[in-house]
């Protein structure tokens, strides 16, 4: 299969059969909700929305009960009481949001941030982790040497960039920062940047916003949180990782996180980028789909 250009239909006809609402429990959570059946948790990259997965909500929800979230710090989740530990208090509002819906377990996607705090919520929480999807996942560490060429990207040289378009969410910033997570710029839309830059122009998510950028590009606290081999190997949860061929760091990557886990599959989407769920929606929802219903425990 290869990744086309995502389907022109505007992110609210996608999701006319969607929910939208705020759970209040621990934190304050916004979540957009379809379906029914199993459930499936998404989890956003940094500086996302649950808009992020606006192209895979509706499809995955013919099979599952999908829950899309705002991150603490992001969308139109809660701003206050930032952590700059940042991974702990995001594994603790997905258990949260479980915890309010009533979910004992659920299979849970991440995107870049949302596979890193995937990957910790399966660690810390296995018997709430059905299976794991991990799409371009950040916070992984190879053992030195484990992949042969590999070496991590300068992750910190994207922080003036990120902060000015926090400073000045202008329509050009806002489209320039996203473009650099596509395979082919032009496959983004109008609407996925002015969605974007409506949620930037909000005073209090900018501000939080600049302070969690900082730490997760060029921090130190947030980096005893990164997941090991080590710590991989004690994954037990059916994992599915979901690359792009062309993600900045490379597809080698994800094929060793998928070796390292207990029970690892690896897919690559061609001609995609680290914005893979959106990017091959078509490709994604299917792959991912049928991993889930393949690895989920009998009713």
């Amino acid at each position: 299969m290869s990744a086309s250009r995502p389907c022109e239909t505007p992110y609210w006809i996608e999701l006319l059969h969607s929910q939208v609402r705020q759970i209040q429990g621990k934190y304050r959570t916004r979540i957009i909700e379809a379906g029914s059946g199993p459930a499936l948790i998404l989890l956003h990259g940094t500086g996302g929305h649950a808009e992020n997965y606006a192209r895979n909500i509706a499809q995955l929800a013919q099979d599952f009960h999908v829950i899309a979230l705002d991150f603490l710090w992001h969308g139109k989740s809660q701003t206050e009481g930032y952590d700059p530990e940042i991974i702990p208090p995001l594994v603790d509002q997905v258990i949260d949001v479980m915890d309010e819906l009533g979910l004992a377990g659920a299979c849970v996607e991440g995107q870049s941030l949302g596979g890193w705090v995937a990957m910790q919520l399966a660690l810390r929480h296995p018997h709430r982790v059905n299976a794991l999807v991990l799409t371009t996942t950040m916070g992984y560490t190879p053992d030195a040497g484990a992949i042969d060429g590999y070496v991590e990207p300068n992750w910190a040289s994207n922080l003036a960039s990120s902060l000015e378009v926090l400073r000045n969410p202008s329509y050009d910033a806002v489209r320039t920062r996203m473009e650099r997570i596509l395979a082919k710029p032009e496959r983004l839309t109008d609407e996925a940047i002015r969605v974007r830059q409506a949620l930037y122009q909000q005073p209090e998510l900018a501000e939080v916003q600049q302070r969690f950028i900082a730490e997760y590009l060029a921090g130190e606290t947030i980096r005893q949180h990164r997941v090991t081999d080590a710590l991989a190997r004690r994954i037990t949860a059916p994992t599915l990782v979901y690359w792009g061929e062309r993600n900045r760091t490379p597809p080698s990557l994800g094929q060793h996180i998928a070796r390292q886990v207990q029970n690892g599959r690896f897919h690559c989407a061609s001609d995609t980028g680290h914005w893979a769920q959106y990017e091959s929606a078509p490709e994604h929802n299917e792959v991912v789909a049928a991993f889930l219903k393949a690895h989920l425990p009998p009713v």
